[in-house]
């Protein structure tokens, strides 16, 4: 990357066929923004490693558990370094396991309470073995952010008490009171159990004390996938192949929305959607248990304008509307286009809002605020697309427009069938927005879905 950024400012790049000043300012942009991310990861690649580490120490032999926490287990966005934590009485097979996996490119540091490894693909990760009676309190110390971890230990200090990764201690006595269970340290420091996706000091605790805590969506709330693509356009699989794998997951109801022909690589036409709907209208009912919907994903123009008349777009089930395009548009104008798509009475939801791709490209600067009060009044939904690449809308937009009254649809914008499975990570999106599953319009039944999909009906 040294090398490409004295190559741009020495304008050694402009010499190569389609390489220009717009190309050097694009290549830039681009090294600013994974400097900005600073060798943060995205959620499903810190996910797959996690997960296949903690399958590999749960098989050492003298594990009693194993599980990961830090900012992975809170489901961040992204991910700076993998914490993985197991229970037992020995540390060191656990320690020299982790040395010896084949995709250990470096061991950072090696000793009896923590190891630190740097994966083949760079990741960093850090290896916690302790006492099975402390795992609780362990769990509970190495998930939290550092700013609920010092609330969580100044109710300790007011109750007399010592909050440590090895427990909950009586400070005068030193006798340990709690430490095997998350629930029983939480129990103890006078809270309920805390979701650890709320671990991030916004009130949660002062919530908790209230009883006023929400219970988030959980992934067996969500009812159906309202964004998602086949090979019609930009997608991977055909329709058939798409609808059998979401009846796999136990759909009650599945949304096909492929691309509509404002983007015009897709090649989509009016008699293209006809025949997939006459498709979609086959295959309903032919997976027992879950409805087939027709949509579409329309294009929001520079102007607000959307592909396809009125007319036409009254035939689809559902219509999510997106900007694909147009990103350095003014405030006010990005702001204007979005709240007419929003006005639009066949618009269902605004897909991706706010653009972004982690790391690739920041989001569009609108007013978002101006955005959720409109779609609050036209009865809108917000989309959290599920794809780690986008995660949009993000943690913080969703607890901004939770308060304006905004529904939501957490979506996977699956374009392949092993797309499906992002939903986890939308709904734990969705979690760290504090949304129930009432604020998700995908957990309601088929029945209520329609009526906010098509009021008018």
């Amino acid at each position: 990357m040294d090398e490409l950024l004295d190559a741009v400012h020495e304008e050694r790049l402009r010499d190569l066929k389609g390489f220009g000043e717009k190309t050097e300012a694009n290549i830039l942009h681009g090294i600013a923004l994974m400097q900005k991310a600073g060798g943060r990861i995205l959620l499903d690649a810190a996910m797959d490693a996690a997960e296949r580490i903690v399958a590999e120490m749960s098989r050492v032999e003298g594990c009693e558990r194993s599980a990961y926490a830090g900012s992975l287990r809170r489901m961040r966005e992204t991910i700076g370094d993998i914490d993985i934590l197991v229970a037992s009485d020995a540390s060191a097979p656990f320690m020299d396991a982790l040395a010896a996996l084949p995709y250990t490119a470096e061991v950072i540091a090696h000793g009896a309470k923590k190891t630190s490894i740097r994966t083949t693909k760079g990741l960093q990760v850090d290896l916690r073995v302790l006492p099975p009676d402390s795992w609780g309190a362990g769990l509970q110390y190495f998930t939290g952010s550092k700013a609920h971890n010092i609330r969580t230990r100044e109710i300790a200090v007011r109750r007399g008490l010592k909050l440590s990764e090895y427990g909950l201690f009586d400070a005068e006595s030193g006798e340990r009171v709690a430490s095997s269970t998350e629930e029983e340290i939480y129990e103890r420091l006078g809270l309920p159990w805390i979701p650890p996706t709320l671990r991030e000091d916004r009130g949660e605790i002062a919530a908790a004390l209230r009883g006023e805590l929400p219970e988030p969506v959980a992934e067996d709330d969500i009812r159906g996938d309202l964004h998602t693509h086949t090979d019609l356009t930009d997608g991977l699989a055909p329709l058939e192949e798409m609808a059998a794998a979401a009846a796999a997951r136990g759909y009650s109801y599945y949304a096909v929305t492929d691309h509509a022909p404002d983007l015009a690589m897709q090649r989509m036409t009016e008699e293209k959607a006809l025949a997939q709907r006459q498709r979609v209208r086959e295959l309903d009912g032919t997976h027992r248990g879950m409805r087939l919907l027709h949509g579409t994903e329309l294009n929001i123009g520079p102007d607000g304008d959307v592909d396809w008349p009125g007319d036409f777009l009254a035939g689809f089930d559902i219509c999510v509307a997106s900007i694909h395009s147009h990103f350095n548009q003014s405030r006010e104008a990005l702001t204007r286009r979005l709240v007419r798509a929003c006005e639009n009475p066949h618009v269902s939801v605004i897909g991706h809002p706010t653009t972004r791709r982690l790391g690739k490209r920041p989001p569009v600067d609108a007013d978002f605020d101006a955005v959720f009060a409109a779609c609050a009044r036209t009865g809108t939904a917000l989309e959290i697309n599920a794809h780690p690449e986008r995660l949009d809308l993000g943690d913080e937009d969703i607890l901004r427009a939770k308060r304006h009254g905004v529904r939501f649809a957490i979506d996977s914008d699956a374009h392949s069938t092993t797309h499906l499975p992002f939903m986890r990570y939308g709904v734990a999106t969705a979690q760290r927005g504090w949304l129930t599953k009432d604020d998700v319009i995908n957990t309601w039944p088929l029945t209520r879905l329609k009526r906010f999909l098509r009021p008018s009906i």
